[in-house]
C-alpha cells in the first residue's frame, strides 16, 4: 500500500495557520482597543455634558437676578462679586420673607426736575428698592488649599436690617491656568457699557475637559439716560 501524500494545494500549511492566528490576534487587539477608546470617549462626553448643563444652569440663575437691576452695577476689585439694586422687593415682617410687587402693576414715571425715570406701584407709591449682591464665595481663604480655587455662587438680598442669602450654584471653579500659570477664578464680573459681562469656568477634576461661558447681561430696569 502506498503512503498517502498531501498535495501542496490541499489543506493548510503550518505557516498559513500561524499567519492566520497572528492576523486574528491583531484584529482582536485593535477591536478591543477601539472599544476601550469608544467607552472612554463616551464617559468623557457624558462628563462634558454634565459640566455644560451645570454651567448653563448656574448662568441662568445668575442672569435671572442680575437682569432685575435698577442701579449702575458695582464690581469688586477682584471681579468676583457685583452689587446692584433691584426694584419691587420688600421684606414682609409678618411672614418673615421677601416679597415682590407684581411687575404688571408697575408704572413708569418721569421726574422733570431730575430728568430721570422712576417706577410707582398701582397705588402711586414709589417702588421699594433692595440691595442685591451676587458673588463667588471661595470655600477656603488659604491660597495653598485646593478649595481656595472653588466656591459657591451666592445671592444676598438686603434692606435695612433684613438680609437673606442663598446658593445659586455650588462648587464653581476650574483647574485651568492663564498664560502666567495662575489659576482662573470660577466667576469673573466686569462692566461693558450698561451690561454686566460674566465669565464662568467649570471643571470638576484635572482629567476632565474644562468648560467655560462668556456672556453679557443687560439689566432690564436700567433706565438712566433714556
Amino acid at each position: 500500500m502506498n503512503p498517502a501524500v498531501q498535495k501542496p494545494e490541499s489543506g493548510a500549511t503550518l505557516l498559513e495557520i500561524l499567519m492566520a492566528s497572528v492576523v486574528f490576534i491583531v484584529v482582536l487587539a485593535l477591536s478591543l482597543g477601539a472599544a476601550s477608546e469608544f467607552s472612554a470617549y463616551g464617559n468623557q462626553a457624558d462628563a462634558d455634558a454634565g459640566i455644560q448643563l451645570d454651567c448653563h444652569r448656574a448662568f441662568s440663575r445668575m442672569e435671572s437676578v442680575l437682569r432685575q437691576g435698577w442701579s449702575t452695577p458695582e464690581i469688586s476689585t477682584d471681579g468676583t462679586s457685583v452689587d446692584i439694586q433691584i426694584l419691587g422687593y420688600f421684606f414682609n415682617t409678618g411672614s418673615q420673607s421677601w416679597e415682590r410687587i407684581d411687575p404688571a402693576t408697575w408704572q413708569r414715571q418721569y421726574d422733570p426736575s431730575t430728568a430721570s425715570y422712576y417706577f410707582e406701584d398701582s397705588s402711586g407709591f414709589e417702588l421699594p428698592v433692595a440691595d442685591c449682591t451676587v458673588s463667588w464665595v471661595r470655600k477656603s481663604n488659604d491660597p495653598a488649599s485646593e478649595q481656595y480655587h472653588f466656591g459657591d455662587l451666592t445671592c444676598t438680598i438686603s434692606s435695612g436690617s433684613n438680609s437673606t442669602s442663598w446658593v445659586l450654584a455650588p462648587d464653581i471653579g476650574t483647574f485651568e491656568t492663564d498664560s502666567g500659570g495662575q489659576r482662573h477664578n470660577g466667576i469673573e464680573f466686569s462692566l461693558n457699557g450698561r451690561s454686566i459681562e460674566v465669565k464662568l469656568k467649570l471643571q470638576r477634576s484635572v482629567d476632565e475637559v474644562p468648560y467655560g461661558m462668556r456672556s453679557r447681561i443687560q439689566q432690564r430696569n436700567y433706565l438712566d439716560g433714556i
